[in-house]
């Protein structure tokens, strides 16, 4: 060969083992910079912090006797709480966080992008439960991902059980492909835990929530002529219930959540009507703090109606409902908010209304 191929050949076999060389030192790099976003030398508060959710006691509606298993089998938080949850200190960002995602109620995906990812390459994930996704924002904060922003890190979960059953095996793969996807776009990893582990929990979860998933309907029920909608609303209003866009009375905590409500019983909006043959209390049980008390002044109020506007307090079957009756079900509404607060989900919380939705 002349000198000049043998020049050609000298660059092209430099030219070759460079490029494996710079591949291997970037797979390296990459390597350590990956063992090192993963390695925890401190607790992950969004992975790692128990949460006591001991259920708040909030007073102020009272609902009706009548417990009814709730349309769609409600499914559950986590495995039961044991022991006393440490107690941690958290920033606003990372109280922000863990309201968030929770590892007993999400399957949490940490993705390490390799460098930052900008919210214009995060990619909706849809697998028909709920996302939330969160970023380690720039100057360090967790926060909701949002236009402009730029993240170190994501945390994307996905829930674990709603109303709707518990999280199916094809979800679960459909979001893995989509997160990795995402991570592999941005140059970086996806880690997830395990899926079997987290389908194990989800089934159990679904279970126990199917199990206290219920709602207590009290109904009043006309004994000759229909209720006139005007002395109904008066009642309602003097008992504090307010009519709602959705057509029925809502009495609310201090903070605004419904405690029960009090609906036509065919389900016609109020304003719409002139009177009406029956109507009905409703307390959804899992979502209401302070059931108890609620419980107590919705029968009262039914107790009340009836009396007043010559009805009858009856079940969902037409069965009249007497004194006893309504103790009856106060004792199995206690017994409910028990297992709710044994198995560490308490009732009205914002763990609640996720999974009872």
């Amino acid at each position: 060969m002349t000198e000049f191929h043998w020049i050609t050949l000298g660059l092209g076999l430099a030219l070759v083992f460079g490029v494996w060389g710079f591949n291997a030192w970037q797979e390296w790099r990459f390597k350590k910079r990956a063992a090192a976003a993963f390695a925890r030398s401190h607790p992950d508060v969004l992975l790692d912090t128990p949460k006591n959710m001991v259920r708040q006691g909030e007073v102020s509606a009272r609902l009706e006797p009548s417990l009814t298993p709730a349309a769609a089998a409600a499914p559950v938080l986590g495995e039961p709480a044991t022991g006393e949850p440490e107690m941690v200190e958290l920033s606003d960002s990372l109280a922000l966080a863990v309201s968030v995602l929770d590892p007993a109620l999400d399957y949490i995906a940490e993705l390490h992008p390799g460098d930052t990812i900008d919210f214009a390459a995060i990619s909706p994930i849809e697998v028909g439960k709920r996302v939330k996704m969160l970023g380690l924002s720039t100057s360090d904060e967790w926060e909701l991902v949002r236009a402009g922003g730029s993240y170190s890190e994501l945390r994307i979960g996905l829930q674990l059980v709603d109303r709707q059953g518990p999280l199916s095996e094809a979800q679960m793969v459909l979001f893995c492909e989509q997160v990795t996807a995402m991570a592999e776009r941005a140059g970086g990893v996806a880690t997830f835990p395990r899926r079997e582990d987290k389908l194990r929990v989800a089934q159990q979860l679904d279970a126990f929530c199917a199990d206290v998933d219920m709602q207590i309907g009290l109904n009043v029920m006309s004994s000759r002529s229909p209720f006139p909608v005007g002395r109904l609303r008066s009642m309602a209003e003097a008992a504090g219930l307010v009519l709602e866009s959705d057509g029925a009375f809502h009495a609310r905590s201090d903070s605004g959540k419904t405690l029960f409500t009090l609906a036509d019983r065919h389900h016609r909006p109020f304003d719409a009507l002139e009177d009406t043959p029956s109507v009905t209390l409703l307390l959804d049980v899992p979502r209401v703090a302070g059931g108890e008390q609620a419980f107590d002044r919705m029968a009262d109020l039914a107790q009340q109606m009836a009396l007043t506007l010559g009805g009858d307090l009856v079940d969902d079957d037409n069965r009249s409902l007497k004194p006893a009756d309504l103790a009856a079900i106060q004792k199995q509404l206690v017994d409910i908010y028990d297992r709710m607060d044994e198995r560490g989900i308490a009732a009205g919380s914002v763990a609640a209304l996720r999974l009872f939705a």
